[in-house]
């Protein structure tokens, strides 16, 4: 391979070929875990777009050359070529099958505060929520998409993202991750969205336990490291495939640790249903 070829082979195909996996994408890129270095959460972003990567972890980055330097330990130009070249004729650990990577529109003039809306709130309190559960754990995040301006009720993951509710919206502000709560608890509950776990502090199973909220089960594999160290795993997820499938494969990796605790809401989709119907009986009997 020439220098031409090499500049115009993509960054993701080149991990590819060394056996790395996109885990997750942002409105910019693809984040991967480091090629050249341990870690437990990936850090390593690449932009498709314009082939450049960053890594978060140690705040390098570069381009395709400068990563193959990272990788092979060499700052001379010609070895990085040579070590590309070389990698590139190695069959591919896993196909990968590239789409055309489109930027997502920008979030521009994000600022987060108190949550203090009273249609945020409102919207909640529909849900069973009431506004100091909602405050302790919620914020509120504005901001500009679109060209337009947006406020909804922000939940923070480890990654320093935010999943975003309203009325009429369900997103996330990237990146996206799980939120790991932890007290010190040796038993830890799991919930597919914030919202679950909200109401789970409203009907009061928490009781101090540690929490993961995963913020969509696409983020299972991400929980599986913090969930190694707990006894007891209770797993509020929703009664469909997705959260079938969900609890199959915790169970899977580990065992008897894992309990379903959506039986306790068989007749509803999710914990936050079964919550809004309670709320519903409650305030009808106090009609009469």
């Amino acid at each position: 391979m020439n220098i031409d070829e090499i500049r115009k082979i993509s960054l993701v195909d080149f991990l590819n070929r060394l056996g790395y996996q996109p885990t997750g994408r942002d409105s910019k890129g693809l984040w991967f875990y480091a090629p050249y270095r341990s870690e437990r959460k990936p850090s390593f972003h690449v932009n498709p777009n314009k082939g450049v990567w960053f890594d978060f972890g140690t705040g390098a980055g570069g381009d395709i050359f400068s990563l193959a330097g990272a990788m092979s330990g060499s700052t001379d130009f010609v070895r990085q070529a040579a070590f590309i070249a070389e990698k590139m004729s190695l069959p591919c650990a896993k196909p990968y099958k590239p789409m055309p990577f489109k930027e997502e529109p920008t979030f521009e003039d994000v600022e987060i505060s108190r949550l203090e809306s009273p249609s945020l709130l409102g919207y909640l309190r529909k849900r069973g929520i009431p506004k100091d559960i909602a405050q302790q754990y919620c914020v509120q995040v504005d901001y500009r998409l679109h060209g337009k301006d947006y406020y909804a009720i922000g939940f923070e993951n480890n990654a320093h993202g935010f999943e975003l509710r309203n009325s009429f919206f369900k997103g996330s502000y990237p990146p996206k991750h799980i939120t790991h709560i932890a007290n010190g608890n040796a038993r830890c509950n799991v919930f597919e969205g914030f919202i679950d776990f909200l109401s789970a502090e409203k009907l009061g199973y928490n009781d101090g336990n540690d929490t993961i909220v995963l913020n969509s089960v696409s983020n299972l594999g991400k929980a599986l490291t913090p969930l190694s160290d707990y006894s007891v795993i209770s797993c509020y997820l929703d009664n469909d495939d997705a959260g079938r499938i969900a609890l199959a494969k915790l169970r899977k990796e580990f065992g008897d640790r894992v309990t379903d605790k959506s039986t306790l809401y068989p007749d509803h989709k999710d914990l936050n249903d079964y919550l809004v119907s309670i709320t519903l009986k409650q305030k009808s009997k106090l009609k009469f």
